[in-house]
């Protein structure tokens, strides 16, 4: 995938996927091992007929230093704004 702050490229490893209600990927640069952190989207059927979507990041797992600085910038408003984004996307 491309990044949308820098452009830079990333491959995705799916740890976990149950079609229709879970996945989740550790990032890591493109032919390198990934680092540690993990992206989860967890979807469950919404009362109204639309779908609750739950996103996560762990990185306590994170062995990569140099993205520390980064992890702690994930905050809620982030996670927030990636959900945004998906909302607008399948509107």
């Amino acid at each position: 995938m491309v990044l949308t702050k820098d452009g830079a490229v990333r491959e995705n490893h799916v740890v976990e996927f149950e079609e229709g209600r879970r996945f989740a990927w550790l990032p890591a640069p493109v032919g390198q091992e990934p680092r540690g952190h993990r992206w989860r989207w967890e979807l469950k059927p919404a009362p109204d007929g639309g779908t609750l979507v739950r996103h996560t990041y762990d990185w306590t797992r994170l062995t990569d230093e140099t993205r520390f600085r980064r992890a702690l910038a994930t905050t809620e408003a982030a996670l927030m704004a990636s959900l945004d984004r998906l909302a607008a996307a399948v509107e």
